[in-house]
């Protein structure tokens, strides 16, 4: 670990009038150390000010801020900072670093980017310990030259908001305090930014902005980008027949067959959250008739009539393999009043995928030679078709009940 040099500063704490020590940097080095990742595009640097240490990759940069506690972060920077997964593996070893044994720790508090939407070669600013409640503020008066009047994105990590100045030493244009995965840094501080400021800030999750926004606390409004598209959640068996008797037959089949939508918060929001009931859900399938002219469906039911012909001595099945949409995009939360510090916050990236309405998707059927346990359970002393409840399998149960990836992340907006 490095050793540090630090200067106590007194300074206003962010949102109070209260005055709170915070750990400023002196000067930061900008050049990289030497060595063969010299020339990488990823780069991590403490703001007390240590050196700036550069790698090929930005898996390799956050292995060495966190002190090898994430060494499976995304290769590519705009996969890692829409990840939810990522965020908490960061913030988990931001505690594990605070709680461990090495007299200094390794806390990442930020990445910056300078390219806009997360993209382009990054800068990862680490400190000794989250930011806290009760605890000092960090900035860095002068960010490394190569990002000097460069930085066109960032990301906040471990309980920290971020203000952008435009001038060294906190000082000239700033942005608002702001949390989460900016993808520009506003304020008119794009690409102008020369100094840093990291404080406390409590942030709501996703499951928080939806519940205020079914209590009509806030309203929701939501916004699809890009093209729906189009898959099949997996052949599933309906109905099923045992054919005892000693001829072909064929058996009229009625059945009955539900699916159910999933999407990218299911774990998050809970098994009792019924999103297909809740305005959240009503405002996602407004927006997706409103943005492609066809009905979205959280979950259909659907009755059917199939002619099953089953050989002699066989069991034969229905399968329906259902035809299923997907589309994604963004929540706007927007309250009366301030919450969380801010009167608008963003649920990025959600994704949900639901049966296509009126759609019967692909019914077919299929048949086999019965075991000798079968016949014995359902052709004991009879001559005819039997029916039987459909057997359930492991792939239906995944092609209705899964959450998708967890994608969706909480962002903060306007103050």
């Amino acid at each position: 670990m490095k050793s540090r040099t630090k200067k106590i500063v007194i300074i206003a704490a962010a949102g109070t009038g209260v005055l709170a020590l915070t750990v400023p940097i002196t000067a930061l080095a900008t050049t990289a150390e030497p060595g063969p990742e010299a020339a990488g595009s990823h780069c991590t640097v403490d703001i007390s000010g240590g050196p700036v240490r550069c790698f090929p990759t930005y898996r390799a940069a956050i292995a060495a801020a966190t002190d090898g506690r994430v060494k499976d972060a995304p290769l590519d920077v705009r996969t890692a900072a829409a990840s939810p997964a990522f965020q908490k593996k960061i913030d988990v070893a931001g505690t594990a670093a605070e709680q461990g044994d090495d007299e200094e720790s390794s806390v990442v508090i930020g990445t910056e980017y300078l390219d806009a939407d997360h993209k382009g070669k990054s800068m990862s600013f680490t400190a000794d310990s989250k930011c806290t409640p009760d605890g000092p503020g960090f900035q860095v008066d002068q960010v490394p030259a190569e990002f000097n009047d460069a930085i066109s994105s960032y990301q906040t990590f471990n309980d920290c908001q971020a203000r952008h100045f435009a001038d060294p030493g906190l000082k000239g244009d700033s942005t608002s305090w702001q949390i989460g995965g900016q993808l520009a840094v506003g304020d008119g501080v794009d690409n102008r930014t020369s100094s840093i400021q990291w404080n406390y800030a409590e942030a709501p999750t996703a499951a928080q902005l939806f519940e205020d926004c079914d209590k009509k606390i806030a309203t929701c409004k939501f916004e699809h980008k890009g093209d729906v598209t189009y898959s099949y959640g997996g052949a599933h068996e309906v109905a099923r027949a045992y054919n005892c008797t000693s001829i072909e037959q064929v058996k009229k089949m009625t059945w009955t067959d539900a699916t159910g939508g999933k999407n990218s918060l299911s774990v998050e929001l809970g098994a009792t959250y019924k999103i297909g009931n809740t305005a959240v859900g009503a405002e996602y399938s407004l927006s997706f008739k409103t943005t492609y002219g066809h009905e979205w469906s959280w979950e259909t039911r659907v009755t059917d009539e199939t002619d099953l012909t089953v050989p002699a001595g066989e069991v034969g099945w229905v399968n329906r393999n259902t035809k299923m949409q997907t589309a994604g995009g963004e929540y706007t939360v927007t309250y009366k009043d301030r919450k969380w510090g801010h009167y608008i916050w963003y649920v990025r990236d959600f994704t949900a995928t639901g049966p296509v309405p009126q759609e019967m998707g692909v019914v077919d059927w299929v048949s086999r030679p019965m075991t000798a346990a079968e016949k014995a359970e359902h052709c004991k002393d009879v001559a005819a078709v039997v029916t039987a409840t459909p057997k359930k399998t492991k792939k239906t149960a995944s092609a209705t009940t899964k959450s998708l990836p967890s994608t969706a992340h909480v962002l903060s907006g306007p103050r």
